[in-house]
């Protein structure tokens, strides 16, 4: 048998069936959310595609300096929208698809956009955009092919990055011992956020990083658990280094993998971890020399990317100024942003915006619950959570001083914390594992109900907010999205069928868990016991604890 199908086949005997229907049916919500969502519809969606259409055609390799690469004007063939917020309902049932589809040369090519601004993107590094671009160019004369059928091409590249996240937060919990089924709970947490699998839907940079951070997650775990071996240290480092080549927020990662071997040292009593310590510092550097590049030549270690030089942000205002209503505001658009979406801005409480409220309440009394019941080792609960804490303290940092330069609320989005998903989920779920068992078995079907109420309010906001026309008909307004969708209907009704096959089955699947007993073992009395002959000799028999993860 080949070496390289032997991890697979492996991987396939480790994993429980009922995960790998989760992860069929997380692809299939995200790719259906690929046509629930018009082109542009996702934040910096057209700047994204548009970057990765200048690595393709060598326009942006070497980097661009910040302020010096302008949006063109044939990114903007596969618009079916603005690429900013809108007023209210879109109601595009009542309008016809564009007649002509144009491709990205007839569309202007790479003619700068007078109506754009630079593309601020570049303050990005170049991970994300160059397998982007990579991608892009082994599809034959794709600057020739209609725009939106290669923005589609891009979404579903995407999609490729949410993938194994359902897996990754099974195999976490799983490392962590948590019992059965509470690995498959968690494995089920990202179906219940409509605006993570709206993102893993969209041309969006976050994906990769989502990604990666979450693959550093279950090794930041291996190293908790006692893994402390210098492959793993590698490992954590050559991650890492991807991730801090994808987006700034990577930025926390030393400081995270220095916490969690300092917790390793402190459990084992011993210095040697901290020897793996340097080993996977060592391997951030190539990720690492990014930023310090940036502080040398530009004088930043991000340069803002529409001007040449990073105008400063001189505070005018003080907290006392009206910093508390900044702080709430704050508070509640990280929360809904996380959760639901609000592409009008206007922040009405609607039901998606309550529904929100819930989750974030579930998600706060899970994470209470795992640290007072020590359902996992507290310092264990607590590395996990760093990396959504910290993510948190970057942004409100970063919109505190754009509020108190300009009193602009800038940077609320909840989007920007799914690099700690994967820590927060596990510990929220983890409480769970304190339930008897007949209790326990239902904490799958709980979030499997719970994302299917999310998911079903959230399709109904955005297909009002985008497709139906002003009488309601949502019919039409489903025709109308298989109709403006770039590839022919045929394909968006096998991804539909398949999603709701895949879904129902994991329904049943985790209504089974819920309803099964196991067998009471039939305990027999000693003087109706039979002997053991000496030639037959019997070896208790012992369930492997062994964790290939």
């Amino acid at each position: 048998m080949p070496v390289v199908i032997r991890p697979f086949l492996r991987l396939k005997r480790t994993v429980p069936g009922l995960v790998w229907l989760i992860l069929v049916s997380h692809v299939a919500v995200v790719l259906w959310q690929t046509a629930l969502f018009p082109n542009f519809r996702s934040p910096d969606e057209r700047q994204h595609a548009d970057l990765i259409v200048a690595v393709a055609r060598g326009d942006a390799w070497p980097w661009p300096d910040p302020g010096t690469l302008a949006v063109t004007e044939g990114s903007g063939a596969g618009g079916f929208t603005r690429s900013n917020r809108i007023d209210g309902r879109l109601r595009l049932a009542e309008h016809p698809p564009p007649a002509d589809r144009l491709s990205y040369l007839a569309g202007g090519g790479d003619a700068p956009d007078a109506d754009q601004p630079a593309n601020q993107l570049v303050q990005h590094p170049p991970m994300y955009y160059v397998l982007g671009g990579a991608t892009l160019s082994l599809v034959p004369g794709w600057d020739g092919i209609p725009f939106d059928l290669v923005f589609l091409a891009l979404r579903w590249w995407n999609v490729l990055f949410a993938a194994a996240l359902p897996l990754l937060l099974w195999a976490v919990a799983r490392r962590l011992r948590l019992p059965d089924p509470v690995p498959v709970a968690a494995a089920l947490v990202p179906l219940a956020i409509p605006e993570l699998t709206h993102t893993e839907s969209a041309v969006n940079n976050d994906n990769l990083l989502v990604l990666l951070f979450a693959t550093l997650t279950l090794l930041v775990v291996r190293v908790l658990t006692g893994d402390t071996t210098r492959r793993t240290a590698l490992a954590i480092g050559l991650v890492g280094s991807l991730a801090l080549l994808t987006k700034g927020f990577a930025l926390l990662v030393p400081v995270w993998v220095g916490v969690a071997y300092a917790v390793a040292a402190v459990r084992r009593r011993s210095t040697r971890p901290l020897g793996s310590l340097a080993f996977a510092w060592l391997a951030l550097l190539p990720g690492l020399s990014w930023w310090i590049h940036n502080r040398i030549a530009y004088g930043s270690v991000q340069p803002h990317g529409r001007f040449t030089e990073t105008p400063p942000l001189e505070p005018t205002h003080s907290f006392g100024d009206g910093g508390l209503t900044w702080l709430l505001r704050l508070l509640e658009r990280m929360n809904t942003l996380f959760f639901v979406h609000d592409q009008t801005g206007d922040r009405l409480h609607h039901w998606p915006w309550k529904l929100a409220v819930v989750a974030a309440l579930v998600f706060a009394i899970g994470v209470a619950l795992t640290l007072a019941l020590r359902a996992m080792p507290r310092t264990t609960a607590l590395v996990l959570l760093l990396p959504v804490a910290a993510l948190l303290a970057i942004v409100a940092k970063g919109s505190y001083e754009q509020w108190a330069a300009n009193q602009t609320y800038a940077g609320m989005q909840g989007r920007y914390l799914y690099g700690g998903l994967v820590g927060l989920a596990v510990v929220a779920v983890a409480a769970a594992g304190r339930l008897p068992a007949r209790w326990r078995r239902t904490a799958p079907l709980f979030v499997l109900l719970f994302a299917a109420l999310m998911q079903t309010v959230y399709f109904g906001y955005t297909l009002d907010l985008f497709w139906t026309p002003a009488n309601g008909d949502r019919l039409a307004a489903l025709r109308a999205m298989a109709t403006w969708y770039a590839l022919p209907p045929a394909v968006l009704a096998v991804v539909v069928v398949g999603g709701l096959a895949a879904l129902a089955a994991t329904l049943v699947a985790t209504t089974r868990l819920a309803i099964h007993r196991p067998a009471v073992p039939v305990v027999v009395p000693p003087s109706q016991r039979q002997p053991v002959t000496p030639t037959q000799p019997t070896a208790p028999t012992v369930e492997s604890d062994r964790i290939s993860v």
